[in-house]
């Protein structure tokens, strides 16, 4: 039975070694569009947060000079 295991685990290690680790395999296309939406929202979101914030430094600013 130990034989049997150290034989199975020896051929897991040499095949593990003898495939292409150069290229590791694509990312797979599972939910690809809802992906892009997400990151896509994230960007509308991250521009909005600086559109806010220069909003609120112009708003100090005006009055602060007054």
């Amino acid at each position: 039975m130990a034989h049997r295991l150290t034989t199975l685990i020896c051929a897991i290690f040499l095949f593990s070694a003898c495939g292409p680790n150069e290229n590791p395999p694509p990312a797979p296309k599972l939910f690809e569009e809802q992906r892009d939406a997400l990151d896509k929202a994230k960007a509308v979101d991250a521009e909005q947060q600086k559109l806010a914030e220069e909003r609120r430094k112009a708003i100090e600013q005006q009055t602060q000079g007054n």
